[in-house]
């Protein structure tokens, strides 16, 4: 396994931020990338009198077959058990040919969901397959998109052609951020 924000092998020690190393129980693939500590969770349409967050320990992982998995826990150990159930939830889901379900859920950057396990995948699918087609050249793309919600419409650029005709910037100004950062300094002095 390798530490997400520094890349190194870690071997089979993890480390909880703040909760000590973590010896793993499971054999996760050696191109796993694991990330793991304590952390907020955000949740969306929370209902009156809800809490709209709440803290956990966390392992995520991005091992191959799933791009991405997170287990929660009061324990490291209860993280890596929920993580490695929903690894082997995804490694198993299967349609006869051993494939996942793809839907892009209102993802524009070629992601999607197994409708079957809830797998997360990252570049399942092309712009063609979105019927995402770069303004400039017709070629499918989920590189860039760019939306106007007054004209209800959105503006698709494949990588080559962003870089020349990138949209301005959307700025009610035109000073640089450290023009800006310049000026309210003098204003504290």
């Amino acid at each position: 396994m390798r530490e997400i924000t520094t890349g190194h092998d870690v071997g089979d020690r993890i480390s909880f931020r703040g909760h000590g190393t973590h010896t793993v129980l499971y054999p996760w693939p050696d191109e796993t990338v694991v990330s793991a500590g304590e952390g907020v969770v955000f949740r969306r349409g929370s209902k009156p009198g809800e809490p709209t967050s709440y803290t956990t320990l966390f392992m995520e992982v991005y091992p191959p077959g799933a791009a991405f998995i997170r287990g929660e826990g009061t324990t490291p150990q209860e993280c890596e058990e929920s993580a490695w159930a929903r690894y082997q939830h995804a490694l198993n889901c299967s349609d006869g040919r051993g494939s996942h379900d793809w839907e892009a859920r209102g993802y524009r950057n070629g992601a999607g969901f197994c409708s079957r396990c809830g797998t997360f995948g990252s570049q399942v699918f092309t712009g063609e397959q979105l019927g995402q087609f770069c303004r400039i050249c017709g070629t499918g793309t989920t590189y860039h998109w760019d939306t106007d919600k007054t004209a209800g419409t959105t503006t698709l650029l494949c990588e080559e052609h962003y870089k020349t005709h990138k949209p301005t910037c959307h700025s009610s100004h035109n000073r640089p951020l450290a023009q800006l950062l310049a000026e309210l300094l003098d204003e504290d002095s």
